[in-house]
């Protein structure tokens, strides 16, 4: 099988640890990130193919290196127009590559937790069978609640194996959820498919034969791709094919699956999955307190007193406190504070890099302290800023520094200072992440005050 991560979406739902910059998928709340956990569920089946937006370049690659998985595996969606589009240039890439038309194509997405993978490996084996056979299927869950979280499948009858999928349904009410438990033959969607590539272009031709039309105007290197994704609709795939097929088919599954899709579902299945939770005990300390879930930084201490029920979740420069049961509503929340023009709903404190990263520990009308970390071999652009100088004192590693051509060699504890206009650089030429204080001075400190004059990446001049 052919495996398919699609890695879009915003997890507003999450705020404030997951924000338009930095993605749920791409959020550590357990032992690795939700994107490389996927990778590594995958990795069974063959190598994966991952479809994301251009603007998570840096964040993907970085996972894939993690997973020793090349770059070239990422498509890259010039605009975001919803699953429908990208499935189908999924399958346009692989015909146009050569993929075998009989080929099994299995579309995941990102971002979702499995709590059993022997059991979820299992069901997806049953899955690429039938596929194979010129069956198209998704992977229905079993409710284990009435969930108004989750969309639905309704099938013909109960059982094991392929069931006919008779409706799909929308997030229902509390009552209506009721309803579909009671009755049976209703399981959770959760976004996978998987089925033979000839079936699905055949599907697409079918029933979006504009959308297809599009997709197939686009060349192998791919030089039109933004002119033809310009003219696509936003749609989903479950609207645009999946409604619409006559012989789809649903495995009922039971693997541990969640779409960790609120602070209340994290919080769930944190108590189920110990074993999964992140190394570092957070010190949380509570008085006539009972069922709260925290969430903070390792080694800040939190003190709950005279609470039940509560969702607490804090980092540098959020808050959100909020009664277990309500966390849906923190979509509404996010909004009024992106309607007050706060940054907080789509930046963190902390940015990746191709290089590495770097951390704001101190942002002032006079003066802004970074914290900066340089991959191994990495380096940064050869720059110059025109409107603030800076001052780097070296934490940890071995860094060269090239001021003005001239090269510098710093260790531990060395500092050099970067006047206003000095052309400068940074490369970590040790075998450890290279850590740097860096303290700028001057009168604006944005990241667009950068004027590059050679970059390993290619990159503009609004990205240090």
């Amino acid at each position: 099988m052919k495996p398919v991560i699609l890695s879009g979406g915003s997890g507003t739902r999450l705020w404030p640890v997951s924000r338009s910059s930095y993605p749920k998928q791409f959020c550590e709340f357990f032992d690795q990130s939700f994107l490389e956990n996927t990778l590594d569920r995958l990795s069974a089946f063959g190598d994966p193919e991952v479809i994301t937006i251009k603007s998570m370049a840096t964040l993907t690659e970085r996972a894939l290196k993690k997973k020793s998985l090349n770059a070239s595996r990422v498509v890259y969606e010039p605009l975001q127009k919803n699953t429908g589009p990208a499935v189908a240039l999924s399958c346009h890439l692989a015909l146009m590559n050569g993929v075998s038309p009989n080929e099994v194509l299995g579309i995941f997405p990102a971002d979702h937790l499995v709590a059993d993978e022997e059991e979820f490996q299992r069901i997806l084996k049953i899955a690429v069978e039938e596929a194979q056979k010129g069956e198209v299927l998704t992977l229905g869950i079993r409710p284990h609640s009435p969930d108004t979280g989750y969309g639905y499948i309704e099938t013909q009858g109960e059982g094991e194996g392929a069931l006919s999928v008779l409706k799909f349904h929308e997030k229902p009410s509390l009552e209506k959820a009721k309803t579909y438990l009671a009755q049976g033959g209703f399981y959770w969607n959760a976004g996978i498919f998987v089925f033979r590539l000839d079936q699905m272009i055949e599907a697409f031709q079918k029933f979006q034969p504009e959308l297809w039309k599009e997709i197939s105007g686009i060349q192998k290197d791919l030089s039109n791709l933004e002119y033809q994704y310009s003219k696509l609709p936003n749609i989903s795939l479950d609207y645009a094919i999946m409604e619409k097929l006559q012989n789809l088919k649903c495995i009922p599954s039971d693997f541990g699956w969640s779409d960790v899709g609120s602070w209340d579902e994290l919080s769930r299945v944190s108590d189920e999955m110990t074993e999964l939770r992140t190394s570092g005990e957070q010190k949380v300390f509570q008085v006539e307190s009972r069922g709260n879930f925290v969430h903070a930084l390792q080694n800040k201490v939190v003190g709950l007193v005279g609470v039940d029920n509560l969702l607490v979740v804090d980092t540098p420069d959020g808050l959100l406190v909020a009664q277990k049961g309500m966390s849906q509503k923190v979509k509404e929340l996010v909004q009024q504070i992106k309607e007050s023009g706060s940054i907080t709903v789509s930046e963190h404190p902390f940015e990746w890099r191709p290089w590495g990263g770097f951390e704001v520990l101190s942002d002032t009308d006079h003066f802004k302290v970074k914290k900066i970390t340089v991959d191994p071999g990495a380096r940064l652009s050869y720059q110059s800023h025109q409107k603030r100088a800076e001052h780097w004192t070296v934490i940890d590693g071995l860094a060269e520094v090239t001021l003005d051509e001239n090269p510098h060699i710093l260790k531990s504890n060395d500092s050099i200072s970067i006047p206003m206009g000095s052309k400068h650089r940074v490369k970590n030429i040790g075998q450890d992440p290279l850590t740097i204080i860096e303290i700028q001075t001057g009168h604006y400190f944005g990241e667009d005050d950068i004027v590059r004059y050679q970059d390993d990446y290619a990159r503009e001049a609004d990205k240090k």
